[in-house]
């Protein structure tokens, strides 16, 4: 296991890599500032997307939270500029996060009064889909439960 400041002069060594490690270093820096400077439920909800000498540019995970930024905007360049970044604005972008939802499978599990009430009515139903429905969801029922 190699420590930070070992893969800290890897990448200062490798080739094309090491011309970013100054930006990448900036970045972080104005990412420390931007956490100090904001609560932890707002900073959690923004980044640091880019930074040139005249703006820094922040992502926001939605309107809401780009709105809260834009509020905060005067005192966030104060902060930055106590901070010695000479920014003289801050861009708002909103940017939400890439993710894949996860598929919620609801377990709903019928007692057993129930699957007799749906019995019950399946009986009284003439030959039809809701019948056939109806049947499917009650055998399921009894396949979950462990019982004939």
């Amino acid at each position: 296991m190699h420590s930070q400041r070992n893969a800290g002069a890897l990448l200062n060594q490798a080739e094309g890599v090491s011309s970013l490690m100054p930006k990448a270093k900036r970045l972080l820096e104005l990412r420390r500032i931007l956490l100090r400077a904001l609560p932890p439920n707002l900073a959690k909800s923004c980044s640091i997307a880019n930074a040139t000498q005249e703006k820094i540019v922040l992502f926001a995970e939605n309107s809401a939270i780009a709105a809260k930024l834009k509020l905060l905007a005067p005192s966030l360049r104060d902060q930055f500029l106590k901070a010695g970044v000479e920014a003289t604005s801050l861009v708002i972008h909103v940017q939400p996060h890439k993710f894949t939802p996860t598929a919620f499978r609801k377990e709903a599990v019928l007692t057993e009064e129930a699957v007799r009430a749906l019995r019950q009515l399946m009986r009284q139903l003439p030959d039809s889909d809701l019948k056939r429905t109806l049947a499917s969801l009650a055998g399921r029922a009894q396949d979950k439960a462990g019982k004939p």
